[in-house]
């Protein structure tokens, strides 16, 4: 199979909240076509500045080479990709979640991969944790799995215990000075 530079693929990003948008300027900063949804409008200021396309989830899931998730876990978004979300991916689709694992439907994730529907998958998040030992996701070589823990390192733990005690402040309205 020939290989591609990035600059000739199309990242899909659903959800583009702070790590959304983190994503969309590395993928520009690679020349990435970026195609980006969320529930909520985002800054057209921001769009325009990293040329990201604001479509329609369908629109991300037919045209784009990489869907990456970034969104919460909440009533819109449980089992956001399913089989027909697969299907719409097509067979040279890789998708990535490191958000939530529920947001995919896991059982149509194995039966899209075991039927080649899609091209891979990475999966820092998983619907049911710890993944078990004998998961698909381990056995397939177009499946990266990866564990849930891109904060720990020490400058990411302060940043979580400051964030917490800020927020813990605020909501019982006490005045806090750093």
């Amino acid at each position: 199979m020939p290989c591609k530079a990035l600059s000739e693929l199309t990242l899909g990003i659903i959800g583009l909240g702070n790590i959304g948008k983190a994503v969309a300027k590395r993928a520009c900063a690679f020349g990435m076509k970026v195609l980006g949804n969320d529930i909520k409008q985002i800054d057209n200021n921001f769009l325009q500045k990293y040329q990201i396309d604001f479509v329609d989830k369908e629109t991300i899931y037919k045209k784009a080479d990489f869907v990456t998730l970034h969104c919460t876990l909440n009533e819109t978004s449980y089992y956001l990709i399913t089989k027909k979300e697969l299907t719409l991916m097509g067979r040279e689709t890789f998708l990535i979640n490191t958000a939530r694992g529920a947001l995919i439907n896991t059982k149509d994730l194995e039966d899209a991969i075991r039927g080649k529907i899609i091209a891979g998958v990475g999966l820092d998040v998983f619907e049911n944790e710890p993944l078990e030992a004998d998961s698909i996701f381990r056995k397939y070589k177009n499946c990266i799995v990866s564990p849930h823990n891109a904060n720990n390192s020490s400058y990411f733990w302060n940043k979580v215990h400051d964030n917490t005690i800020k927020n813990l402040v605020e909501g019982l309205s006490v005045k806090y000075y750093e």
